[in-house]
């Protein structure tokens, strides 16, 4: 039988497929029909309903093709009968069909029953059954849905269709390997793969394709989870330096906190501590709301990793972000900090940040010491990642929420620990979702931060629609000015660094013009309100001398107002400030704004921040901004966020590694995630090789590229 696309379509054809993704029989038989046309019971030509989508069998009576007389092209009339009424549909520069559609020949068109010049016809008609072994009808096929596919160039529905039709009945059993195990399809009533994909191309009822498109969510939630179940037991086999030692580093710490660690900080640390005891890698994701004190419970596990007589190292995603980080781990050590890696005493700790922008002179410096053992914890951003960047004895890896590597730094950094794993601790900067965490992150054990530590902030956010009272824009300013003269700084955000052009996408004459972030510095410069203020500029294309230098200026309050972009997002301490501005809020997400509007009120005082935009009340994006000012609660934005956009849009592409996952829900789905990863666990316990189910691992590797999910430990 000639079961290869290569014997059933032209090597023009075969391209055409390629272009939609189709490569392979089975490629084939998973491109689905976008939609079905479900005629319900016959209906006469005479009583088809007006505006709707019909399916008519009838009998040809006569062809004529003609020229148009106002434009090029033709018109061929076919005038059908159903034994009572006769109905004339025209196809617009079809000329061929005269030579196919012969008087006495049953046909099957579909189209938009339309009435013109009083007579009921069929707009933009479609011949369905055009191949010759498809002339006779039965009843039950015209009632049965009738597929439409994601259109293929050159293609034709039906010889498409009937394509897969005749690929199916010939086709060998090793097509039809069900990747899902039979005991899980009889307890949850999933179809079998033919039939499932009989249920999709020859349905006879509509319910049979809504069975079908069920299955193809559990297949996709089986292998997800199957997938970080093997990731989860490979991680199982390797070893790792048990970290046990709550040496002279830890306790000198603790107790010199001026604060009580809050209950879920030493819980999570509980957690993170058994975790290091271990001779297999800890694979931890720890999560919280903003400003729920991650960077103290991942500097009390790295100081486990000093007194256990190890190393290690924070990735950071950017130099602003890294340094960040090495300030507030300054901040927290305190004299504890050593302050050069030769004089120290066993309580101190040695800390160093790499950048790339570091001179090759103190790069060689910082890279002899950390291989020499002279460095304790290291945070840095890339720089980390490279050759010439050697650890003595790397055991403790905390990895930033926005620092995404593929496999092949991944695997450079793991391999830094030499003959064993190190741990790995990776911090998200904002909430996950409960559904969420059980699927994406499913290969990591999860710790989260329920409380803040001095309370709930203290952040009013005001929502405001500047394009529909421009008048409030000045009052932003006045409030803006009363809380420099307090001696507080503000931050104002701005989507974009350059200024850009809005085109008609018709014409491609500009139609508008945006700001710029120099725009938008110059005019609230100018402003009476803000007269005499200092203003300054930060951004990702600034030097890391001229960042450090704005940033320390405003910091010690030399700077009054500091125009940012998101560079500020993440990991920003400045205590002083107060207020945030910010403009065109439209143009950021809901846990973006979230994570911005942390920035201020970070020493317990009040802070105050403006989400200022364009769009009118009753639009769309303005409800988003209203859910930000309505709570302060991450968790719960992380929920709106999830329900309101979609997992699609929140986790966004990059972060499903490229997978072809087409048909799973998060969200929606949940239930059958939570049933897939048990039957997943049950599967991978027996045979972590996957050898006893393998069209489950085909069908693995199929849907998830090989790096799927290897973001889940740096994302």
């Amino acid at each position: 039988m000639n079961t290869r696309l290569e014997d059933n379509f032209s090597k023009r054809d075969r391209n055409a497929l390629a272009a939609r993704g189709v490569h392979s029989v089975a490629d084939l038989f998973r491109f689905f029909p976008r939609r079905y046309l479900v005629p319900g019971e016959h209906t006469h030509l005479g009583d088809l309903p007006l505006g709707e989508n019909a399916i008519i069998q009838a009998e040809v009576v006569s062809v004529d093709t003609r020229r148009m007389q106002r434009r090029r092209g033709t018109i061929t009339d076919v005038v059908v009968h159903d034994g009572e009424t006769s109905m004339t549909i025209a196809f617009f520069n079809q000329h061929w069909l005269g030579a196919h559609l012969k008087p006495g020949l049953t046909v099957v068109f579909s189209g938009k029953v339309e009435s013109y010049r009083g007579q009921l016809t069929l707009g933009s008609p479609v011949w369905l059954n055009r191949t010759e072994d498809d002339h006779e009808w039965t009843p039950d096929d015209l009632n049965s849905p009738f597929p439409i596919y994601p259109k293929v160039k050159q293609i034709a529905q039906s010889r498409l269709w009937n394509a897969i039709k005749t690929l199916m009945r010939v086709a060998g059993s090793e097509q039809f390997e069900d990747p899902l195990p039979k005991g899980m399809r009889e307890k949850f009533d999933i179809p079998d793969l033919r039939t499932a994909f009989e249920d999709m191309h020859k349905p006879r009822r509509i319910e049979d394709v809504e069975r079908a498109k069920l299955r193809w969510k559990w297949e996709e939630a089986l292998a997800l989870q199957t997938d970080f179940a093997t990731r989860k037991a490979a991680y199982a086999t390797v070893q790792a330096n048990p970290l046990l030692e709550v040496g002279a580093k830890s306790r000198r710490f603790d107790e010199s906190l001026p604060f009580q660690l809050t209950p879920s900080q030493v819980r999570t640390g509980e957690e993170i501590a058994a975790d290091l005891g271990q001779s297999r890698p800890m694979h931890r994701l720890l999560h919280g709301d903003v400003g729920s004190g991650k960077t103290l419970v991942a500097l009390r596990a790295m100081l486990i990793a000093a007194d256990s007589g190890v190393q290690a190292a924070m990735l950071a995603p950017t130099e602003v972000l890294a340094t960040q980080h090495f300030n507030s781990v300054e901040k927290l050590l305190g004299e504890q900090m050593a302050l050069s890696p030769l004089l120290s005493d066993d309580d101190q700790v040695r800390v160093a940040l790499m950048t790339g922008s570091m001179s090759a002179k103190e790069r060689r410096m910082l890279s002899l010491d950390l291989a020499t053992g002279q460095i304790d914890i290291v945070i840095g951003t890339h720089a980390l990642l490279s050759d010439s960047t050697i650890f003595e004895n790397l055991g403790l890896l905390v990895v930033d929420e926005q620092h995404r590597f593929g496999v092949e730094q991944r695997e450079a950094m793991r391999a830094k620990g030499g003959l064993t794993a190190p741990h790995t601790l990776v911090m998200s900067a904002t909430p996950i979702p409960r559904t969420v965490a059980m699927t994406v992150f499913a290969d990591l054990d999860v710790s989260t931060l329920t409380e803040m530590p001095n309370g709930p902030k203290d952040i009013t956010t005001h929502a405001v629609s500047v394009g529909e009272h421009p008048a409030w824009f000045s009052r932003v300013r006045e409030l803006m000015n009363s809380t420099v003269d307090a001696g507080r700084g503000v931050f104002v955000v701005f989507p974009r660094v350059e200024p850009i052009d809005i085109e008609d996408p018709e014409s491609g004459e500009v139609i508008d013009h945006r700001q710029g972030i120099e725009d938008i510095r110059d005019k609230l410069e100018g402003s009476a309100e803000l007269a005499g203020r200092r203003f300054a500029l930060l951004y990702g294309k600034m030097t890391t001398k001229e960042k450090d230098r704005v940033m320390a200026d405003f910091v010690s309050g030399d700077i009054d107002i500091l125009v940012s972009t998101t560079v500020i997002e993440v990991g920003v301490d400045v205590p002083r400030a107060t207020m945030m501005v910010v403009i065109e809020a439209e143009n950021f997400g809901v846990a973006q704004l979230h994570q911005l509007r942390g920035r201020v009120g970070r020493d317990g005082s009040h802070g105050t921040c403006f989400l200022l935009t364009e769009a009118g009340e009753a639009d769309e994006s303005f409800e988003r901004l209203r859910a930000v000012a309505g709570t302060l609660d991450g968790f719960e934005l992380a929920d709106y966020d999830l329900e309101s956009r979609g997992e699609g849009d929140v986790l966004g592409a990059s972060q499903w590694g490229g997978s072809s996952l087409r048909h799973l829900s998060i969200l929606r789905d949940s239930e059958i995630v939570a049933e897939a990863k048990k039957v997943a666990e049950q599967i991978v316990e027996v045979d972590p090789e996957l050898e006893s189910v393998p069209a489950l691992y085909a069908f693995i590797k199929r849907v998830l590229p090989d790096d799927v999910g290897h973001f889940i430990e740096a994302s």
